[in-house]
């Protein structure tokens, strides 16, 4: 066999699912020091409890902490109730990580007629791979233990039980833990069980439970802490929740005894990372800058967009950067790689910088947490830079701007890795100067159906930095069919004008975009409509807002600004108009200027807040639906306007005939009042009602690609469900688009955003829906 072949053959069988023995997977009799718990298999159970057709009866978790290993004892027990339940229940599915976790599996058993089988045999279980994070450029090596099960019915119960032990090199003598009191399906026995060594100090907190105490008992020289709980209901939560409060019923578990001890430990594990000669000539070739600031931005762009993010997440290195000297030579890295690299490259150039730690998710809710290193999920770096303290995201890409122009972050918290550290420090977010996002669009129509569509929107700050990553994945041509798709929902018979013309001024972090359109037939419906479509992402509401127990999350802070100038040949009828709506938590001003042949519309919108308190949620409601009306405005073509597409041999008005006969019918109606038909007369009343109806905002109208609001997924799978409990102005519901290709992009936050494009199964009107997917 030739070396190729022989190397193709071992890289395929490298592929191959695992078996049980081959990965350390073994089959044994559960721990001694495991009290099973009584299972009570006669308990009534309601119907409606068996979530995809499986009661569970028992879930039960008991945990033995020591110096060198935790051990961690899991066992389930379940009723199949349906064929349903024959489906979801038959495999046994057990995630561990390869580099720290040693799998035990004790068995799946099954008891039908009063006889107890044990179903689980070593040759069929079979080890995977499933790496979930990789689309998010994190490699771990996790594994799962899969085993497909025979001969399971109805009325069968199943029992499983495993053992996984921890050995993680960064935190012997140590625990940390989190355990959760609330489940997705009704459990009617819970059961959690930790021995820890007597003289180990244990911190609990409760989060969004009120009883979470646990019962404490001395046994054989160890501590014992138990939870327990009888019908366990699920627990469904409120949409629409600010990120910073737990909601999710658990207890934290930490040994950390102040974020001091976490600060302390965080820098220890920088200790002996070392750099490299590439790297100190790095620092050294930026010396010649004229400026700190020009320095500083200098070592921050190249580690921003030269350095990749990937992470290569294996043993200690789940916590431990890699050495920056490392780094720099492979140029990629995860977050914490990515940091201390900066930081690295930074203090050579005289500028102090420190490694910090952050939640991306719960941002300032973590103040709200134990001291432990599970409270955080990101690494930033504080620095001090031309006398102000600045506060970057290495993972971020294309940002820009000077010092005081740079987009803020929104992380609110983080424990600054540096000597002396005591406490958590704040992220300031201060509110943009001005809109962030400035869309002036001019429209010119003529009275033979034709026209052209100039739209210049101005982005800055954190709308500049997204902006700017949303085009850098994209080509002049995928740009122009883009924005030309986006601007057909308003006026299908539209044509680009060249390709759209992108102005970056990095310095003062603005960037413009400028499209050109030609209109033809614009009168075919007998009007047009204008709407601020860039302000419905902000003015989205839960599904309830009655009876709610935690405050509805607003984004914070935003400011933009839509303009409309719109130009015709003849008189429009189109009504004077200036609105403010001011709530709890948001500002809109709307305006409406008619003047001879046109008219200006301009819609402004700021949060003031970034969340409603419940005893507020009835104005915040009202204002925004109130908002909701003023973003968009309908009007008529010019009396005496006939459409191109109605009739090719019909003459077509010129402007001054138009105004002419326009002035003589005014005249005539004016003579004539009292002889006016009665058809006509009621034709006038009712054009004349319908016009004091304010029209309906455009709700679903595509915005720009990246999309609204992000919604948290553990999956595509729960993003289609996402998309399913949407509804469209119209009142249908949303799909996904049929082969349509999900776009990936990087947030502001450093977050891997997926993007997926879906349309309404009534109107058909398009609509792009952001998910960051984060599977647990």
């Amino acid at each position: 066999m030739s070396l190729p072949r022989f190397l193709l053959l071992l890289s395929a069988l490298a592929t191959l699912p695992a078996r049980a023995g081959e990965a350390g997977v073994t089959l044994t009799e559960p721990p001694s020091w495991v009290e099973p718990t009584r299972v009570d298999t006669e308990r009534p159970l309601r119907e409606q409890d068996a979530v995809s057709g499986l009661h569970v009866l028992l879930s039960e978790e008991q945990v033995r902490v020591s110096p060198e290993v935790t051990e961690r004892f899991v066992r389930q027990v379940r009723r199949v109730a349906s064929s349903r339940g024959v489906e979801t229940g038959s495999k046994l599915e057990v995630k561990f990580s390869n580099t720290h976790h040693r799998l035990r599996l004790h068995g799946v058993w099954r008891t039908r007629d009063g006889v107890r089988t044990q179903l689980l045999r070593a040759e069929d279980v079979k080890v995977i791979q499933q790496e979930e994070r990789l689309d998010m450029g994190i490699y771990s090596d996790e594994r799962t233990a899969l085993a497909f099960l025979q001969d399971v019915r109805a009325g069968d119960l199943l029992e499983e039980s495993w053992t996984v032990e921890e050995g993680h090199p960064l935190f012997r003598g140590q625990h940390l833990d989190h355990i959760s009191l609330a489940e997705q399906a009704p459990v009617a026995h819970f059961v959690h069980r930790l021995l820890a060594p007597a003289d180990m100090k244990l911190h609990f907190k409760a989060h969004g439970a009120t009883a979470a105490e646990p019962t404490v008992r001395e046994v054989g020289g160890l501590r014992e802490y138990r939870w327990e709980r009888k019908d366990m209901p699920i627990f469904t939560g409120e949409d629409g929740v600010p990120s910073d409060l737990a909601v999710w019923p658990h207890v934290q578990v930490s040994s950390f005894q102040s974020w001091a001890e976490v600060a302390t430990w965080g820098l220890a594990l920088q200790d002996g990372l070392e750099g490299s000669p590439e790297l100190t000539a790095l620092a050294e070739s930026w010396r010649a800058l004229p400026t700190e600031e020009a320095r500083f931005l200098a070592a921050v762009r190249f580690v921003q967009d030269e350095v990749r993010y990937l992470g290569i997440e294996l043993g200690p290195n789940t916590h431990q950067p890699h050495a920056p000297g490392q780094v720099l030579a492979q140029r990629f890295g995860d977050c914490k790689d990515k940091a201390l690299l900066l930081a690295t490259l930074l203090r050579p150039l005289g500028i102090p910088a420190h490694v910090a730690l952050v939640n991306s998710r719960t941002q300032g809710g973590v103040s709200t947490q134990l001291p432990s290193p599970y409270a955080f999920n990101h690494a930033i770096v504080r620095a001090q830079v031309a006398g102000r303290t600045e506060w970057v995201d290495a993972t971020m890409t294309h940002q820009r701007g000077r010092l005081g122009a740079r987009s803020p972050l929104p992380y609110a918290q983080a424990l600054v890795l540096a000597p002396g550290t005591t406490a958590l420090e704040s992220i300031p977010l201060p509110p943009p100067p001005g809109p962030e996002l400035d869309a002036h669009s001019v429209l010119s129509v003529k009275d033979d159906g034709t026209g052209t569509l100039a739209i210049t929107t101005r982005y800055t700050r954190t709308e500049a930095d997204r902006a700017r990553s949303w085009l850098a994945g994209l080509s002049a041509e995928q740009l122009t069919t883009r924005t030309l798709e986006l601007r057909r929902a308003l006026f299908p018979k539209l044509a680009a004008e060249g390709t759209p013309r992108v102005q970056d001024d990095t310095d003062a972090n603005t960037l413009t975009l400028e499209e050109h359109y030609k209109l033809e037939d614009v009168w075919a419906s007998g009007g047009l409509s204008v709407a601020a479509t860039q302000v419905s992402r902000e003015l989205a509401l839960p599904r309830r807002t009655e009876g709610r127990v935690h405050p509805v999350e607003v984004s914070y802070p935003v400011h933009l600004r839509v303009r409309w100038e719109v130009h015709a040949d003849s008189m429009l009828n189109v009504a004077p108009s200036e609105k403010t709506v001011e709530g709890p938590a948001s500002r809109l001003e709307m305006s409406v200027v008619p003047r001879f042949g046109g008219f200006n519309y301009q819609v402004e919108y700021q949060s003031l807040a970034d969340r409603v308190a419940p005893s507020a949620l009835t104005r915040h409601v009202e204002a925004v639906k109130e908002m909701g009306s003023l973003l968009g405005i309908a009007f008529s073509a010019p009396m005496g306007i006939v459409s191109a597409s109605s009739t090719s041999k019909e003459p077509k008005l010129s402007r001054n005939t138009s105004l002419a006969i326009s002035g003589l019918f005014l005249v005539v109606v004016g003579a004539l009042v009292l002889g006016i038909p009665r058809r006509f007369r009621r034709f006038l009343s009712e054009r004349k009602a319908r016009r004091a109806v304010p029209p309906r905002p455009v709700r679903h109208l595509r915005e720009r690609e990246q999309g609204g609001a992000v919604r948290l997924v553990e999956s595509l799978d729960q993003a289609d469900q996402h998309i399913q409990a949407e509804r469209c102005s119209c009142g249908g519901t949303f799909e996904r688009v049929p082969d349509a290709l999900q776009l990936r992009h990087t947030g502001s936050d450093g977050r891997a955003i997926t993007v997926l494009r879906v349309r309404c199964t009534s109107c058909r009107a398009p609509q792009f829906l952001s998910f960051d997917v984060r599977p647990n």
